[in-house]
């Protein structure tokens, strides 16, 4: 019998996003008449005279590719157009006469071309733009109405050209797509598995307490930033399920649909996103159609994907055999050996498929991708198929609706780590401890294809995310945006442990009859965003631009959770085919946030501008006792290269810019609601009892940054962006003892902390040659980001044992350890005396067992950066390189906290048979005694790490070479091929803890190498 379980989008909000569109198309748009609807009648300009179609295509002039994504506008009127993926682009209805066309894109200098449009036939524009690292004209994406020009902004914002990205490194994903490319942006892989998904960071972390994920919004709407998805752990409580939520929604996003990525890095840049924008928002706009002809683009990617050098980076492990003779063994080698390796190389195929084009009165842009991914286990693979829509109509010079659908289909078998996995086993393999018959020496007595046939978590998701962007400019100087969407997630987590077979029941640890536990989660966001901006001339050397808008955010997660124990036989794996349940439980979680601002920009001379706002929130996860929060915010643009005394020739560019402002981050639901659990009573009646304290004056943290910088082009070869930015953050919360004479256990959530957050960012393009034939740019980014705990309230805060702790005038969850300085160790017998620990500061060295714990390192790095080269030769091939690091923080290796402290009932390392090689610092901490004096600092090892990141090589085939087809290009890159570093683990950019503070290296998938070969075809 198999139970099926669908779940389907609510009724409500599906009918308030219908409903929107039939509005927005039914009231707001003029109809257009029944000959230009059907194309029957030509476009006329304002004397009744044919208008011309202006076309043409838009190439690099380095490396003489197509752009994509240019905005082609014709000066002085509305018409406009942006090139597909071809280059070209096609501007309807353009008037006869004298008219400047303006072609500009983040990435190149702006080109104008003055032309004369006759009355009869089209005409062909072709622009070759420079590559450049910024322009002060580029319009930023942000909350008000038509984005701003870079130039008035007083903050720093990230971009990113993601077409140019993904055709140099072929990111399989969002995660790699973001990774190393903005300063300040940091992403903090969990596992290497397939279908994990990332934690991102923005200028490091700063919460004690709540989530330090940035916001995410696709082409307006806030969407799902969710990681530690999929089956739930302590749900199911088996093996096999253990650390099984790894998956994150970000991954969900197909990056060949993506156009540009702009990242607000904090307050003072994000007040007007309100309550949860402390930490930062990504703004994703996807691609968008161009006017004329349909353009095709074809795209097929496949290649392998490995684990690069397993038995040099898992460890060789020792112990005394039968006669006492120390033997090593690599439990990697020794399956090699054996002709069954635990990890094989896996496959990746991907096929994307797009349209664009457009007509009289609108554009479109339709794609597809299909994804079928196989990881190096045979339990870890994934299957992804996603579907994009973008239509955008101008009926009428003073309306445009801009629709946005997209969706998502995804299998994730994400396998199995940390736990009782292969991988965990193989680090601690070693027969003469692990000695059962068929275990092959593996920990603990279960060999490798134990768990990688008999675990299988999943999570199986559809995901609908859908918009409406309505503009209207009634008049010259005001323009209203609305926007409405959607974004629905319903997904199915299973962590399901198979019905062994006969040969492998003897190694599963009793769980032979297997088990079930599974999730079930939907999640939807709704957004509702006004913007109104007016902009005057108040003279003829001052501006003005004045935007009002409010917000309103739904956030509804309904999961439930049912699950089994005991399948009867092998092919049942559904939760009524178990003998026995697991307890089921189910929660609902409305979270609203209704707020609005006013922001008002004062521009001198095109040159200063001043900015001013004011934003006011209400959420309903705030106490009863706080309603209304406000965050203030001020910011300064200066471009001073244009200022009249500016003569330094070699200054190409300069803008200075600084900021203040202010952003939150709301309590987690309910922790401000006091809450009664429900029991049995006597005789069977219903009853309650006391849950959580609750606390009615609890209200959001709230983060106050300030940031200042520049921005510079020098020479017309380089672009340096720098930041300073300085955020303290107060009310944090955090978790107090609720007295037991209130009645209620527990903790209660209090705005007591305080942290600051400091560093610097750097971001720099450098076009070394620009030469008919060769091209060398040099990009590179490099950024600080310290952390440091203020105030506790006063709360005590005493370290029991080596670990992580938040203490006052450290960094948030650092590392603390006992700390062996001095010991002697017998050179015959390797036996350890006379060991003393740190005193703490300004004491001696004093006994282990009543020494203090003394502060390691930070759990997160202190600075972060990547440098990329791209080499263009004969405008026909490119090659590209970026390495990217991480330094300044550690990271407990477990792995070697169990193989040497004798967790194991006797230790594994070189260290415990041979500590004449050692220092005797190390000698001491080895051993079950260090264990118990909690003397680990030895373990806690230094995460710093430099990568190779992507190379890549691409070569354009000629224009028009294959029959039909206008553009093709070939590209075969590689990923994540060499790393250096002093961690001891396979690799220390991994977390076997997906969400929360803590960090360790227990058992974890490394980030897998790729090497894969792309075909592109445009016709």
């Amino acid at each position: 019998m198999r139970t099926v379980f669908r779940q389907h989008l609510p009724r409500r909000p599906r009918f308030i996003v219908c409903a929107a569109l039939g509005v927005t198309l039914a009231f707001v748009a003029p109809p257009a008449s029944a000959a230009t609807a059907r194309g029957l009648a030509p476009a006329r300009d304002i004397d009744g005279r044919r208008a011309v179609t202006i076309h043409g295509q838009v190439v690099d002039s380095t490396s003489n590719a197509p752009v994509v994504g240019v905005s082609v506008q014709v000066e002085g009127t509305s018409l406009g157009a942006v090139t597909d993926s071809a280059g070209r682009y096609s501007v309807v209805g353009v008037a006869a006469g004298t008219q400047t066309l303006v072609a500009r894109r983040l990435g190149y200098a702006p080109r104008r071309r003055t032309v004369t449009v006759g009355t009869d036939g089209d005409l062909t524009v072709d622009f070759a733009l420079t590559p450049t690292p910024t322009s002060l004209n580029a319009v930023i994406v942000t909350g008000t109405a038509g984005g701003q020009q870079e130039r008035t902004l007083g903050t720093s914002i990230g971009n990113v050209n993601a077409p140019d990205v993904l055709a140099k490194s072929q990111a399989p994903d969002m995660s790699s797509l973001l990774n190393s490319r903005v300063a300040g942006v940091s992403i903090v892989p969990s596992t290497g598995r397939l279908g994990a998904g990332p934690n991102i960071e923005i200028r490091g972390i700063s919460s004690l307490s709540l989530d330090n994920q940035p916001l995410i919004y696709i082409d307006g709407v806030r969407v799902s930033n969710r990681t530690g998805g999929g089956p739930t752990t302590f749900g199911n409580g088996g093996f096999g399920a253990q650390n099984a939520g790894v998956v994150g929604r970000l991954n969900d996003i197909n990056p060949d649909e993506i156009e540009s990525i702009q990242i607000i890095k904090g307050p003072a840049a994000a007040t007007i996103y309100g309550t949860e924008a402390a930490n930062g928002v990504i703004q994703i706009i996807t691609k968008k159609g161009a006017s004329g002809k349909p353009v095709f683009n074809f795209q097929i990617q496949q290649g392998g994907i490995y684990f690069r050098d397993p038995e040099g980076r898992m460890p060789t492990n020792f112990a005394p055999d039968s006669t006492g003779a120390i033997t090593a063994f690599n439990g990697v080698k020794a399956r090699e050996a054996a002709g069954a390796p635990i990890f094989t190389t896996g496959k990746t195929y991907d096929y994307n498929a797009s349209v664009s084009g457009g007509f009289a009165i609108g554009n479109y842009f339709v794609s597809s991708n299909y994804q079928d991914e196989h990881g190096i286990e045979p339990n870890n693979f994934l299957t992804q198929y996603s579907a994009h829509a973008n239509l955008n109509l101008t009926p009428d010079p003073k309306y445009a609706i801009g629709t946005s659908l997209n969706y998502v289909q995804g299998n994730y078998h994400t396998g199995a780590d940390v736990g009782l996995s292969a991988m965990l086993g193989a680090e601690l393999a070693q027969p003469n401890i692990f000695a059962v018959p068929g275990a092959d020496g593996f920990y603990p007595n279960v060999p490798p294809n134990v768990p990688q046939a008999l675990f299988d978590n999943s999570d199986d998701i559809h995901r609908f995310t859908g918009s409406t962007t309505l503009t209207h400019n009634p008049i010259s100087w005001f323009t209203q945006r609305l926007i409405v969407g959607l974004d629905y997630t319903n997904e199915d987590g299973r962590g399901l442990e198979l019905f062994a077979p006969p040969a492998l029941a003897p190694f599963t640890l009793g769980n032979a009859a297997g088990r079930i536990g599974q999730t079930l989660t939907s999640t939807s966001l709704t957004t509702a965003d006004y913007n109104g901006t007016a902009k005057f001339n108040l003279t003829s050397a001052i501006t003005s631009a004045t935007s009002l808008g409010g917000q309103w955010y739904r956030t509804a997660l309904h999961e439930s959770f049912l699950g089994g124990i005991g399948f009867p036989g092998p092919g049942i794996t559904t939760v009524s085919g178990t003998a026995i349940a697991l307890p089921s439980t189910q929660g609902d979680t409305i979270n609203t946030t209704i707020g609005g601002y006013g922001q008002e920009e004062i521009g001198l001379n095109d040159r200063l501008f001043l900015t001013g706002a004011l934003r006011v929130d209400n959420n309903s996860a705030f106490g009863s006792q706080f309603k209304w929060i406000t965050y203030p915010k001020v910011s300064a643009s200066w471009i001073l290269s244009e200022e009249p005394f500016w003569h330094i020739a070699f200054v190409n560019s300069l803008k200075l810019r600084a900021a203040y402002g202010e952003s939150g981050r709301a309590p987690l639901a309910f922790s401000a609601l006091r809450s009664y659990l429900p029991v049995q009573g006597p005789g069977g009646t219903n009853a309650f009892t006391a849950g959580g304290f609750g606390n009615s004056d609890l209200r959001p943290e709230r983060g106050k940054e300030f940031e200042a910088g520049f921005e510079s082009d020098l020479w017309d070869r380089l672009h340096v962006d720098f930041t300073y930015f300085n955020k303290h953050t107060t009310n944090e919360i955090v978790a107090q003892p609720v007295a037991p004479s209130l009645g209620f256990t527990g903790t209660q959530f209090q705005n007591l902390g305080q942290v600051n957050n400091h560093g610097i960012e750097l971001q720099a393009t450098l076009q070394v040659l620009r030469m008919p034939n060769f091209g060398w740019d040099i990009t590179g980014n490099f950024a600080t980001a310290h952390n440091t705990i203020i105030s506790l309230g006063g709360l005590p805060s005493i370290i029991t044992t080596a670990g992580q702790a938040n203490q006052v005038g450290f960094p948030i969850a650092a590392y603390f350890s006992r700390k062996v300085v001095s010991a002697t160790v017998d050179p015959s017998s390797g036996a350890v005396s006379n060991v003393l620990c740190a005193g703490g500061a300004g004491q001696g060295p004093v006994d282990c067992s009543t020494a203090p714990f003394v502060y390691i390192g930070s759990a997160t790095p202190t600075n972060t950066g990547s440098v990329g080269n791209t080499f263009t030769l004969f405008k026909k091939l490119r090659l590209y390189a970026l390495v990217d690091w991480k330094r300044g923080n550690v990271l407990l290796n477990n792995i070697d906290q169990v193989r040497c402290d004798g967790l194991l009932g006797i230790g594994e390392c070189d260290v415990n048979y041979h500590p004449q090689k050692y220092s005797p610092l190390y000698v001491a901490e080895a051993s079950f005694t260090g264990l118990v004096n909690q003397t680990q600092d030895q373990f806690f090892q230094d995460a710093s790490f430099v990568k190779l990141r992507e190379v890549s090589a691409t070569y354009s085939l000629p224009d028009h070479l294959l029959p039909g087809i206008d553009h093709a290009s070939f590209t075969v890159a590689a990923r994540e091929l060499a790393l250096w570093t002093k961690f001891k683990g396979p690799d220390p950019e991994v977390n076997q803890f997906v969400t929360g503070l803590t960090t360790g290296s227990q058992g974890v998938i490394p980030p897998l190498s790729r090497f894969v070969a792309t075909l592109n075809l445009t016709f």
